[in-house]
């Protein structure tokens, strides 16, 4: 059993973001009622992930709690060619050298939000919102990005498949097949010395052909949440229970391997302008998982054992330091190393068996 972590890239001041760290974000969010957790506080306080001190305390303390690796996010601008927000992957690379720890991208066609938080405002759905559109890219062959994963990819701590070929998750598999599925395969084509895993949400009508299109296997971000919910506020337990629904569902449909994504919770009221109640209903202001607990992501991850092999088993969270997004297993001043306890507890009593 392996078990990895997504990994976010937005907490110190890179060129890129209009408003400087996403830690500003939230730091200033603010508790929408009695009983909304906000803000977020890290337990050993806010970081610079541009420094190699950072990336190295973070990986170790990783390992100690049974993280094999980070899926680190990776965005190139295909306008400019040229990465954005990647000096913590820098970081990392470096300082995983000489340690049992693996690495992968995973490339994300969205753009990240160059300026937070997102004001609430009257565009009816999110995806109408200026911002919104302006990020999202159509892939087109750009050999300078072939050449920046290809050259990462090369790094002596890139995680491998079974057959040594380097994995890239493509996130979102949404956006290219929107184009067109011929869109999809020709992204094949060009990354065809990776093993590419596609990044699927709980519904998405192209899983069916994840072969066809040329995916290796499949995986998920936060499929926690059900975003097309009416209700704003869901509670931590049923989401998990409705989990191995999810799993069946995707199960039911794929062709190709299918590793399943746990996550510690979903709130991403930082992203979004301050707003009382809970009364809008679209991102980033609803919905939110309540009561988000160790206890409960305990629970997902052994449900995990119902519906996977444990000895093949590749575990994906989300996320190790989403913090925008409340999902995240940092220790934070709430919980402290509660999220990292399960993730431990859970590897000692199943690896072995």
């Amino acid at each position: 059993m392996k078990i990895f972590a997504y990994y976010y890239p937005g907490y110190y001041n890179d060129n890129y973001r209009l408003t400087g760290t996403e830690w500003n974000s939230v730091k200033s969010c603010e508790a929408r009622s009695n009983h909304h957790y906000q803000p977020r506080v890290p337990l050993d306080g806010y970081y610079d992930q541009s420094q190699f001190d950072v990336a190295k305390k973070q990986i170790l303390t990783a390992i100690n709690y049974g993280i094999d690796g980070f899926m680190v996010c990776c965005y190139w601008d295909f306008e400019t060619q040229e990465p954005i927000m990647d000096e913590p992957l820098k970081q990392l690379l470096k300082a995983s050298e000489g340690l049992d720890f693996e690495i992968n991208l995973m490339w994300v066609l969205r753009l990240p939000h160059k300026e937070l938080p997102i004001s609430f405002g009257n565009f009816g759905k999110y995806s109408n919102h200026p911002w919104f559109i302006k990020r999202i890219q159509s892939y087109k062959y750009d050999q300078q990005f072939i050449d920046y994963i290809q050259h990462i990819a090369q790094h002596p701590n890139y995680r491998k498949d079974s057959l040594g070929k380097p994995l890239l998750q493509v996130y979102s598999v949404s956006e290219i097949v929107d184009d067109s599925m011929e869109a999809m395969q020709q992204v094949s084509r060009d990354l065809n010395t990776f093993h590419l895993q596609g990044i699927c949400g709980r519904n998405d009508d192209w899983i069916s052909n994840s072969a066809e299109i040329g995916l290796d296997s499949i995986s998920s971000y936060v499929t926690l949440v059900d975003f097309n919910s009416k209700k704003n506020l869901l509670l931590h337990k049923e989401c998990v229970e409705d989990q191995k629904n999810v799993w069946k569902h995707i199960l039911a449909q794929t062709t190709v391997p299918f590793y399943p994504s746990i996550s510690s919770g979903w709130d991403a009221s930082a992203r979004g302008s301050f707003v009382k109640g809970f009364k809008v209903n679209k991102f980033p202001w609803a919905p939110i998982v309540k009561n988000a607990n160790p206890t409960d992501f305990f629970t997902n991850l052994e449900l995990v054992k119902s519906y996977f092999p444990l000895e093949e088993l590749e575990i994906h969270i989300a996320s190790w330091n989403e913090w925008s997004e409340g999902h995240y297993i940092e220790a934070d001043e709430k919980f402290g190393y509660g999220f990292l306890e399960a993730v431990k507890e859970f590897k000692s009593r199943y690896t072995s068996k």
